[in-house]
């Protein structure tokens, strides 16, 4: 059986193309993909060649692709080109760079729009089927008196909604992913890169497969602070009934909702009132005070450095192991920078997240930990995803282009879609 937890540095391959222009066969040299929770997938080339044609041909929203892989898995990127620049340097080749962003980009759209007595997820449902994107929601029982978009674009507007009820929210490929947080953990641990460190003092760049691991710092504390305003705090949600003046209130701990990732996860230190949220009946002061709960739960930081592997994505799991101490264990993306080079070296910068120490909590959706081999699972199928057919990314659009100069966002407006 091969053994996860090493890596050749030098088998990685990818491929760009750009279907409006199939003779564009050039690779770039290098390639950076930048992802992050709640943010747009941005992908840099780096070409080492002037190409006049190229400068000519990509207008913003000319559709890119992306394919990537390690020796264990492949990964796939559907975008739009936005930049095209000339960086000048005194140096032996002239550099061309490229910048896309994501299928998520149609989402940057705004209109002026109110919802009346609708869920968050059947607003992520309309706005997903705006930007031709497969959504993948599950239903939310909160229904909303009213919600308005009005000076905000539909990516702000899911970021929104997903914060308000506790939601994780991720466009991946094509598919619009709109799920509670254990949910969109859980879908996501069929497959799991173990990140190995042998803690030996050779350095791990000497060996052709080495371990996967080359430096992680993990910070353990009971309470670290966090840019957002969703800390490990007990969550107190109060609001008053319009009519008859009934005062509402619920009060959750971010360890007493959902489904722990490790054994040992401590009490909240500190008790914070969400003045900020306004509630007009038990059942939702309840549910948007165990939101902000499942928004505080992810507590526990990390950092580090690996071999590139597609899998380290955001929302997805890694297991970290070889640390020894309290950094071993599943721990769940935040942010990864992946940097892949014509050379086949591949590396991966990474941000991560989990709510406790100890080893690793299983449960009907999650293993005790990281498995050789990829299985599928049919719990989760069971409960809601068995219904949605294995996504198929084209563009809406199989119309030729003519002219070279005539591609672009709003001259031919071809879209990636999700199917």
């Amino acid at each position: 059986m091969r053994n996860t937890g090493t890596q050749s540095r030098l088998s990685s391959y990818y491929s760009v193309s750009y279907p409006d222009f199939p003779s564009i066969e050039i690779q770039p040299n290098e390639v950076v993909l930048h992802q992050e929770m709640g943010k747009h997938d941005i992908l840099e080339l780096r070409y080492t060649l002037l190409t006049p044609f190229i400068l000519k041909a990509l207008k913003t929203g000319t559709p890119v692709q992306l394919t990537w892989k390690n020796d264990k898995v492949s990964g796939n990127f559907f975008g739009y080109t936005t930049v095209v620049s000339l960086p000048i340097k005194y140096q032996d080749y002239q550099e061309t760079k490229i910048q896309c962003v994501g299928a998520s980009y149609p989402l940057k759209d705004s209109t002026f729009k109110v919802w009346t007595n609708k869920t968050a997820s059947q607003i992520a449902i309309e706005l997903a089927k705006k930007a031709k994107l497969k959504p993948m929601v599950t239903p939310h029982k909160t229904i909303f008196t009213q919600q308005s978009l009005s000076g905000k674009s539909y990516w702000e507007k899911l970021n929104e909604l997903a914060e308000t009820i506790g939601y994780g929210m991720q466009v991946s490929g094509t598919e619009l992913h709109f799920h509670p947080i254990d949910k969109m953990i859980n879908q996501f641990m069929t497959t799991i890169p173990v990140l190995y460190s042998d803690n030996s003092f050779v350095s791990p760049f000497n060996n052709f497969n080495a371990p996967t691991l080359d430096a992680f710092e993990a910070r353990i504390g009971d309470y670290l602070e966090n840019p957002s305003e969703y800390n490990r705090t007990i969550n107190t949600v109060i609001g008053v009934d319009p009519v008859t003046g009934k005062v509402y209130s619920s009060t959750t701990s971010p360890n007493k909702v959902g489904k722990s990732i490790r054994t040992t996860t401590k009490d909240p230190l500190f008790i914070k009132n969400k003045t900020s949220i306004v509630v007009n009946s038990s059942a939702m002061a309840k549910s948007l005070s165990e939101a902000a709960s499942h928004l505080g739960r992810l507590s526990i930081p990390g950092k580090g450095k690996a071999q590139g592997d597609p899998r380290i994505a955001p929302w997805r799991t890694v297991e970290i192991q070889g640390t020894q101490g309290g950094g071993d264990g599943f721990w769940v993306i935040k942010k990864a920078i992946h940097s892949l080079y014509i050379s086949g070296e591949y590396g991966v910068e990474f941000e991560c997240c989990t709510d406790g120490v100890g080893g690793n909590k299983p449960s009907a959706f999650r293993p005790s930990s990281a498995g050789a081999v990829p299985y599928r699972n049919i719990q989760n199928d069971m409960i809601g995803n068995s219904k949605n057919k294995p996504s198929v990314t084209t563009l809406n659009s199989s119309k030729t282009l003519v002219s070279q100069g005539a591609s672009g966002y709003k001259t031919a407006p071809r879209k990636w879609k999700g199917n």
